[in-house]
């Protein structure tokens, strides 16, 4: 048997079947736009999930940095600043040092007052946007709410008088006057305000604090550093190698990891979801796409035959097969990739709510829709690799059939649809008849509509299955809370209800029940009339 090897004349054939087949072709390039939509969706609603808690978490808790070490003393920090150095890991790195609370009555908000450089002003995402930050002792740079609760105007070049906490257990305040050469709009969804002053004004007017005193509590005059790493690989690895090196050996202290980085928390997501979901479009697709090419293969089982016949070998049957699905794929996925995009957009402001009311109050979630080129990319070759599967059966067909048993399946139908019962024909009969005919293809078409729905039904629960009621009903069991607590353990203050506070709510909590039992015992008109 001659071997033909000739691509222009398998192109040319190639393209005369997808003639032949142009139903065929319209039903398979959906199949695979649906298939590359559900993929794509799939991977944008997943990135922006993680995107948007990532964004949320950073601008509530108020840390962008990759890792950070807080509270260390002089020495704690000219050593993990020396190992920071030294780090080949670290791609860039900020200090800073926290000189004490901001103490005035007109404050209705936390205000620190604190020394950064530019790159640890950026991770507390407080840079001035007007202005700079202070470089001479008697500058400021400063959140314009706190210029608003001062009364002073916000504007460069004008005075503010400050007071801030140096130690508080002997309530020692220091109180002076800056000059603005910075500023930002202020957030009140975030944990406190921030005051920037120069690094000469804080070395020498910081507490002198020790490591004893940082121990029990006192943080004033603690540095601080915040770090990048090149890259989010291995985290945790990282911090704790340069931990280690540094000398923090105990628990809780040295270089802790930025939360918001952390994928692998409790309530982080879910990548085994994801995996679940991608194997039930893989799964899906692939039902759909098989059945539509193994139609296909046998309509035109007669005409493979007639080519094998002339001396067209099993391969290259096999690549005719394998070229019409790749042509019907270069039209199918585009314009999945463009329309799996739109539904990703649309669906990520509800794939984001749990971030939207676990901020509710502050107004902090944010919805970050991504457009990464990998997205796309994974997309497309997941896509690639269902069609692939699904026509993988149909290959194998072409390439074993003998010219004379393809005469013989294309004979062996026609003879079969020409039998005729004396039966009376209804069309619930005949629907039964189709799908015992061959069972086994009922049954693949009968699962990939199943799986289908399953899936659609998946995201359908994602994007509307967020009940707040429930929320509120798990996490909130009053209708007012008062303390300090957070969604992360470094910026959480077990003991924010102080003994003060309490009597203050014990003495509001009397008054509160002295004025109800006033109004139930008042008289109503529904009570005068009974």
């Amino acid at each position: 048997m001659v071997k033909v090897e000739n691509k222009e004349t398998l192109r040319l054939l190639t393209s005369r079947f997808m003639k032949m087949n142009r139903a065929r072709n319209v039903i398979a390039v959906i199949a695979i736009i649906l298939t590359s939509l559900l993929f794509t969706s799939l991977f944008v609603g997943s990135v922006s999930m993680i995107l948007s808690k990532r964004a949320t978490e950073i601008k509530q808790f108020m840390d962008s940095a990759h890792a950070s070490a807080q509270n260390l003393s002089e020495e704690d920090a000219k050593r993990l600043q020396q190992t920071i150095e030294q780090s080949e890991d670290v791609k860039r790195y900020g200090s800073g040092i926290f000189l004490g609370a901001g103490m005035d009555e007109r404050f209705g908000f936390s205000v620190e007052v604190r020394y950064a450089d530019e790159n640890t002003a950026e991770s507390f995402n407080c840079l001035p946007t007007t202005g700079r930050l202070p470089e001479k002792e008697n500058e400021v740079a400063l959140s314009s709410m706190v210029l608003e609760s001062l009364g002073v105007t916000p504007k460069i070049g004008e005075e503010v008088t400050l007071t801030w906490e140096v130690n508080p257990m002997l309530k020692q305040y220091k109180t002076d006057t800056f000059k603005i050469c910075g500023f930002w709009q202020g957030d009140k969804a975030v944990l406190g305000q921030m005051v920037w002053v120069s690094e000469a004004y804080a070395k020498e007017n910081r507490y002198p604090v020790t490591q004893e005193e940082l121990e029990n509590g006192i943080y004033n005059g603690g540095k601080e550093y915040f770090l990048w790493y090149k890259n989010l690989w291995n985290l945790e690895k990282k911090t704790e190698k340069i931990s280690k090196a540094a000398g923090f050996t105990r628990a809780g202290t040295g270089m802790e990891v930025n939360p918001a980085y952390n994928l692998f928390e409790e309530d982080s997501f879910s990548f085994s979801s994801l995996i679940i979901m991608i194997l039930f479009v893989i799964l899906a697709g692939y039902l759909i796409i098989y059945n539509i090419f193994n139609i296909s293969v046998k309509t035109d089982i007669r005409a493979y035959g007639l080519l094998k016949n002339v001396g067209t070998t099993g391969k290259q049957l096999k690549k005719i097969v394998r070229m019409q699905a790749w042509r019907l794929s270069a039209i199918g996925i585009p314009i999945g990739l463009l329309c799996g995009y739109l539904a990703g957009l649309c669906m990520a402001p509800s794939l984001t709510a749990d971030a939207e009311i676990s901020a509710q109050a502050g107004q902090t979630a944010q919805t970050v829709v991504s457009a990464n080129p990998l997205i796309f990319l994974a997309a497309a070759l997941l896509t690639l690799l269902t069609v692939y599967l699904s026509s993988l059966q149909a290959c194998k067909m072409v390439e074993r059939v003998s010219p004379v048993e393809a005469l013989r399946l294309a004979e062996g139908e026609q003879s079969h649809r020409k039998i005729k019962k004396n039966t009376s024909v209804t069309w619930w009969g005949m629907a039964v008849q189709n799908v015992l005919r061959n069972w086994k293809k009922g049954l693949i078409v009968m699962l990939s509509i199943a799986l289908s729905m399953v899936v659609v039904n998946c995201i359908v629960m994602l994007v509307q299955g967020y009940d707040f009621d429930s929320y509120r009903k798990v996490l909130l069991a009053s209708d007012f809370q008062l303390d300090q607590m957070t969604g992360s353990l470094l910026n959480t203050n077990f003991n924010g209800i102080t003994p003060e506070i309490k009597e203050i709510l014990d003495e509001c909590l009397i008054v509160l029940r002295q004025d109800m039992c006033i109004i139930l015992r008042k008289p109503t008109r529904w009570s005068r009339n009974f």
